[in-house]
């Protein structure tokens, strides 16, 4: 009797063991605060870019969080809108102490993961506090040399810091991986986009990168485990992805850029980063509504191993897409125009049109107007066509303006936003434009304005594009 007693509590100490290994216990104090929630949210990644969310209440100032952890990683800490990150390994059980409204800054955590995160909190406040660690306006005014010296001297502190605070404190191999791992890819990160930024901030003076100025990149280690959790790291990797392209000179125009750049990132990529890198294209593809080439890339992506979850969340959202969009048919009409004449679209096959959808009460539609009739002007001996149609509910309405106005081209009217036609065309308020292909294929859902200065020249992109497949 006595050895089964002993077994049987043998037993639930080894069960104890088990389920602490597999959580993580956060009790903690909140002072000064108004908010009666706090939560851990996962950090959103390139395969899942969903949040996932934990919540407990904050009662008295007093919280308890319990989160079931299988493995080390890092999420966020959120309370009203402050957040910062947290690192997790499975067994922590930390206590933690704040000032609302000062979140960061007074950040104090004890027990057993409280080295780490005590560092992080330092890692990630003098990233947003201390001018001398941020890509401001000012360092990205400075020549290539002197912003390469900015990061190597940034690159240092940081490393020079880290090894002294973790021999006063240590803290575990995999945390001391990841810090290594996200001190590389936020240096990473701004060399990358240096060039860019300047550009975006319109410096008068342009710079030309230095011929080895992108060798560093041949020499980063995509594959660390470590590096794949880093926080910087899928900001690093989407504008890696970006580069990628800019070097293959892909232009985000092209009706086939999401599968050239597929293709692109497959060849230059290798493990985990390539997965990650075809997954925020199917995904951007998608949210492009540039849907001609997704199932093949969503073929070739399930050849991935170990990522079966991943490509069926992808293909859900295929499944679920309206259907409309980049590469697909454009749903063919048969409208009366001014003079009750029948107008089809697939009239002007052989022609780029330019659709729009507009309304008489609609302030912007009516702004647009006269744009709209100076680019048909503009584009008259082009192969393009510029076909109008009127929303209204009362006809009379409708064509009172146009006659009125001396509206020129293709005028068509179809009755109300609610008509089966509108809804094919998905078509949620107005004006809303469409550019449509010589075969009737869309190219853009969401093309240039009449208004925008650069449409005349995106529509005879499209034309040459055209004349250019054809040959």
């Amino acid at each position: 009797m006595k050895r089964m007693f002993i077994l049987l509590l043998a037993c639930m100490l080894a069960t104890h063991y088990l389920l602490a290994q597999g959580t993580v216990t956060i009790t903690g104090k909140v002072q000064k605060g108004q908010e009666d929630n706090i939560f851990i949210a996962s950090l959103p990644s390139l395969l899942f870019p969903e949040e996932q969310r934990s919540f407990t209440k904050v009662s008295k100032g007093q919280f308890r969080l319990e989160v079931p952890v299988s493995k080390p990683m890092t999420m966020e800490l959120v309370y009203g809108n402050e957040s910062v990150p947290l690192y997790l390994e499975p067994g922590f059980e930390m206590q933690v102490t704040f000032v609302a409204g000062k979140m960061l800054k007074s950040l104090k955590y004890s027990g057993e993961g409280a080295n780490e995160n005590n560092y992080l909190a330092l890692h990630t406040y003098r990233f947003d506090e201390e001018e001398d660690y941020q890509t401001l306006p000012d360092n990205v005014k400075l020549s290539e040399k002197e912003f390469l010296q900015f990061l190597d001297y940034r690159k240092e502190d940081q490393l020079a810091i880290f090894e002294k605070k973790i021999k006063a404190k240590p803290v575990s191999e995999h945390f001391r991986q990841l810090i290594l791992a996200e001190i590389e890819y936020s240096y990473a990160n701004d060399r990358l986009t240096f060039f860019d930024m300047r550009e975006l901030m319109r410096l008068p003076v342009q710079l030309q990168p230095s011929p080895e100025y992108f060798d560093f990149l041949d020499y980063l280690d995509m594959e660390q485990p470590a590096t794949l959790e880093a926080i910087s790291f899928p900001t690093f990797l989407r504008n890696y992805i970006r580069y990628i392209g800019q070097q293959a000179r892909l232009e985000l125009s092209d009706i086939h850029y999401y599968k050239k750049a597929y293709y692109e990132v497959s060849y230059t990529l290798q493990g985990q980063a390539r997965v990650m890198a075809q997954a925020h294209l199917i995904r951007q593809s998608l949210q492009q509504g540039n849907v001609l080439h997704l199932p093949a890339m969503l073929q070739d992506f399930s050849q991935n191993k170990g990522i079966a979850h991943v490509h069926t969340a992808l293909q859900r959202q295929y499944e679920s897409h309206p259907g409309l969009g980049i590469g697909s048919t454009a749903p063919d009409f048969s409208l009366k125009d001014i003079n009750g004449e029948l107008v089809s679209l697939s009239d002007f096959r052989g022609k780029v049109v330019y659709l729009s959808f507009w309304r008489t009460d609609c302030g912007l539609c009516m702004v647009e107007q006269p744009h709209a009739q100076e680019l048909a002007r503009k584009l008259q001996h082009h192969d393009v066509v510029l076909i109008n149609i009127g929303v209204d509910e009362n006809e009379q309405a409708w064509r009172s303006v146009v006659k009125s106005r001396g509206l020129r081209g293709v005028q068509l009217y179809l009755k109300g936003q609610g008509h089966e036609l509108a809804k094919r065309y998905g078509l949620k308020d107005v004006p809303a434009y469409f550019l449509i292909d010589d075969n009737g294929t869309i190219l853009s859902t969401k093309p240039r304005r009449p208004i925008d200065r650069e449409v005349e020249k995106e529509i005879l992109q499209h034309v040459m594009s055209s004349r250019a497949s054809r040959k």
